[in-house]
């Protein structure tokens, strides 16, 4: 055990919790669209991702067929969003 704590340890773990998460690789395809679409693509897909009565496979399906192939396991991973396991797309 650490007898003797280093001056300025306290404040330096309390500044990487206020400190922003590192960005790691691109974003997914899903985002980048999102991030790319007008108004109202982008307000129809945020939509049909909160349905969950719609499959990953039809929304994927249907993206790609409007544009670069995004697979179904994307469309999951960004459902996911913010979970452990899930998309880095905020």
């Amino acid at each position: 055990m650490i007898e003797k704590q280093p001056i300025g340890l306290a404040q330096e773990l309390e500044a990487l919790t206020g400190a922003p998460a590192a960005h790691r690789g691109p974003r997914c395809s899903v985002g980048a669209l999102l991030e790319a679409a007008d108004a109202d693509v982008a307000a129809s897909l945020r939509a049909v991702l909160d349905t969950t009565s719609v499959s990953a496979t039809a929304i994927a399906e249907t993206l790609s067929r409007y544009g670069d192939p995004v697979t179904a396991y994307t469309v999951n991973r960004h459902r996911r969003r913010g979970k452990p396991n899930g998309c880095r797309c905020e």
